[in-house]
């Protein structure tokens, strides 16, 4: 199963992203969480401690090539995972995108990356136990790339206002001119029914399905506060039990983890 995880910027969708992962690598899955912001800050959530952020590996610009059939890979999946990736918390697997510092101002843009992403997730396993999950940029711009185009689904994490659930159904409709076969809405930061309703009469007008709700959690602003994952701050908060039973829901095969 592969899922892309997207949203306006302070959606949450990193977080959803680093917590659902981990929630699918306890129930036995072997998951692999990418990020492809070129902001990334997948990391954090995923658990893996603030000294190594600096120094994370990330993808090489030399990763895709341009060959007789299109973008291909210059190493196996394998050789990536062996040679740019770092093991989190709970066995997840880490790729960062890309991770620019103060010498690459002014040097273009991202773009051989996001074809590079595109390529490498293509090229992943698809079987029951291999579950990635690509965290996107915070912008459409991605799906215009078509970052995403070979995940299974795409997950559009909004937020009750308009601006963040019109955000949602451009990213909808620009996932299903990727041709991705399914397009779900997670609705977080939701204070009360009056809110979820909100989204719901929203997804109806324009025929989106609502895979779940998230609600507003004080204690996420605590834990970045303290520089640490959801899990890590407070396993039981309300945050990480919406996700863990929102996560079946996604895969399936984790129902019976």
């Amino acid at each position: 199963m592969k899922l892309a995880v997207a949203g306006k910027g302070g959606s949450g969708k990193t977080s959803v992203s680093g917590t659902l992962a981990r929630v699918l690598a306890r129930r036995g899955l072997r998951v692999l969480a990418i990020d492809g912001d070129s902001n990334p800050n997948l990391a954090l959530t995923l658990g893996v401690p603030a000294d190594q952020w600096g120094s994370l590996p990330t993808l090489p610009r030399d990763l895709a090539r341009r060959g007789e059939h299109g973008i291909e890979l210059t190493k196996s999946v394998d050789e990536v995972r062996a040679s740019h990736s770092l093991t989190g918390p709970d066995g997840t697997t880490l790729l960062v995108m890309a991770h620019p510092g103060p010498e690459e101002a002014g040097q273009g843009c991202l773009c051989g990356m996001h074809a590079t992403v595109r390529t490498l997730i293509g090229e992943l396993p698809d079987t029951d136990d291999d579950v990635t999950i690509l965290d996107t940029e915070a912008s459409p711009e991605h799906l215009r790339r078509g970052t995403a185009k070979y995940a299974d689904v795409l997950v559009a994490v909004v937020e009750p206002y308009y601006k963040s659930l019109e955000t949602g159904r451009r990213m909808a409709a620009l996932a299903n001119e990727l041709g991705l076969d399914r397009v779900v809405l997670l609705a977080n930061k939701i204070r009360d029914e009056r809110e979820l309703e909100a989204v719901r009469e929203f997804a109806e007008a324009h025929e989106l399905e609502v895979i779940g709700a998230v609600p507003f959690d004080e204690g996420m602003q605590a834990a970045e506060q303290a520089g640490v994952s959801p899990l890590e701050h407070d396993p039981e908060m309300p945050f990480v039990e919406a996700i863990e039973d929102i996560a079946p829901r996604l895969v399936p095969v984790a129902a019976a983890g």
